[in-house]
């Protein structure tokens, strides 16, 4: 599905980034199936931005629940 065109003003950003860093980019573009690198981070500011929002501003907690019904929380930093 395409996305719209946004309205928002755009800022060009360059980032130096490890190779191994820019090879983990490419291994979640390809499971997600975003269109960019630059979706791919997008995204994650996206998620990361809510996650925190959640847990530090409204106090929820992040939790991992396993298959085995055993959970984990996961900090955020």
């Amino acid at each position: 599905m395409p996305r719209m065109a946004s309205k928002d003003e755009k800022v060009r950003l360059n980032l130096e980034v490890p190779k191994r860093v820019r090879e983990r980019l490419e291994r979640v573009q390809e499971m997600s199936e975003a269109d960019s690198l630059t979706e791919v981070i997008r995204r994650a500011l996206t998620l990361y931005d809510a996650l925190l929002m959640t847990t530090r501003e409204d106090g929820g907690k992040l939790l991992v629940r396993y298959e085995d019904g055993s959970e984990r929380e996961l900090m955020l930093v």
